[in-house]
This record gives C-alpha cells, structure tokens and sequence, in this order.
C-alpha cells in the first residue's frame, strides 16, 4: 500500500510508527526538516520538505496520482481540508482522511463526503479503520 501524509507533527509520527514497515511505503510531505529526517528513518518512509505554500506540484512529486491513502494530518485544519479535497477530487485518491480539529469543520466536511477524524485516544485506529476499509 502506498500512503502519502501531509504533517510532520506528534500525529504524523504516530501514524507513521503504526503503518511504517507493514508492506507499506509511506511519503511524508512537510515543511519542518528536523521532524521529516526523524520521521524518515523509519523503515520504507520517504520524505518530501515543502520549500512554499503547498501546491498540486509537491503532491505530485510524492506520487499522489499513485497513492492508495492521503493523509491530511498537519495542526491547520484549512490546510488539511484543502489537500483532502485536491486529493480527493482532482487526483482521485481512494482513500482520503483529514484530521480536523473543530467541531463545525468535522461535520461539514463529513456531510460532504471525506472521512475526518478530530482528535481521540483512538485516532490512530481510526485512520487504520478507514484506510483497511
């Protein structure tokens, strides 16, 4: 399964240590060098540094159009509901998973379609549950 996240944070690291070396190739797209070289070490993660705004041309470059899960994990939530739409929509992307921290957001955007998790004890499961399915 190929897996591209978007976020280098506590929640990308958790997920990353979850699905890292099960069959999986993930690609790690984000702007903070020293979380993304931590983040690489783990067995079959790449790691891709966002030099700008995030743009289609680094989701390309991780390989959005051949990926089997998106990610949008990062602590912005219109970032993330941004990417999970272009990946969803323009890439078709089939499984797309958004974290989203507020609560008006998470039920608009469910209503709409995407799979969006808040945070949970179990969020890790969650994005298991949905990328399994």
């Amino acid at each position: 399964m190929r897996i591209l996240i978007y976020g280098w944070g506590q929640l990308a690291a958790s997920v990353v240590r979850d699905l890292a070396g099960k069959d999986t190739e993930i690609t790690v797209l984000g702007k903070e060098r020293s979380q993304l070289e931590r983040l690489s070490s783990n067995p079959g993660v790449t790691a891709v540094l966002l030099a700008e705004p995030v743009m289609q041309d680094y989701l390309l470059e991780a390989g959005v159009s051949h990926t089997d899960a998106f990610l949008a994990l990062s602590d912005d939530d219109h970032e993330n509901l941004l990417l999970a739409q272009v990946a969803r929509q323009m890439f078709n992307v089939p499984h797309v998973i958004c974290h989203v921290e507020s609560p008006q957001l998470q039920i608009l955007y469910t209503t709409l379609g995407l799979n969006v998790v808040g945070y949970s004890r179990g969020i890790v499961q969650d994005i298991r549950q949905v990328i399994d399915a």
